[in-house]
């Protein structure tokens, strides 16, 4: 069993329980924890294939479990305040598609590169063009200040329910694994 890095994990740490945050702060927080997994895994060479590896599948769960919180506690809510959010369901199925090239390429190859590029660009699109600065400013001028409290209590709560989640854990190394055997 492969352990993580001291510096992998605090990064990954959930809010302490009695700091309550707006739905908003808790995704854009959450969206840093993605910024900062992807700038480390750019910043590690083809050389280092077992870190871009170990990195990769990091980015892999938290990607996936960002998107299972905002399509369970935040987007069914917010659906009716902008439409923006049909548009965001959209942008997490080219996530997904991306996440599994990149988890299919070899990390000392060049195809890796370009497969985490463009899962960089998607990323930063949707998460920074679209949602924080353009859905998100437009969900707190429109949306309860109360419920957005009370979302992002929900957020954090299932977000540390997936990390700790062992079912979670085997479901995404499986998925993992079957990703990569289909690239052979």
């Amino acid at each position: 069993m492969r352990r993580r890095s001291q510096a992998l994990t605090e990064t990954r740490e959930a809010p302490p329980p009695q700091e309550r945050k707006k739905a908003t702060r808790v995704l854009v927080e959450h969206h840093e924890v993605l910024r900062e997994l992807m700038r480390r895994l750019l910043e590690t060479p083809r050389s280092e294939p077992g870190r871009r590896r170990v990195l990769a599948d990091e980015l892999f769960d938290e990607l996936w479990m960002h998107e299972r919180i905002e399509e369970s506690v935040f987007y069914p809510v917010m659906r009716d305040v902008t439409p923006a959010i049909a548009a965001a369901w959209s942008e997490h199925r080219q996530l997904s598609d991306q996440l599994a090239a990149l988890t299919r390429a070899d990390p000392q190859t060049e195809w890796f590169d370009r497969e985490l590029g463009v899962l960089r660009d998607a990323l930063e699109s949707h998460a920074h063009l679209d949602e924080e600065l353009q859905t998100f400013p437009e969900i707190e001028r429109f949306a309860n200040e109360e419920l957005l409290v009370e979302l992002g209590d929900r957020l954090q709560m299932r977000l540390k329910s997936l990390r700790s989640s062992r079912r979670v854990r085997r479901f995404l190394r499986l998925q993992r694994a079957l990703l990569r055997r289909t690239a052979r």
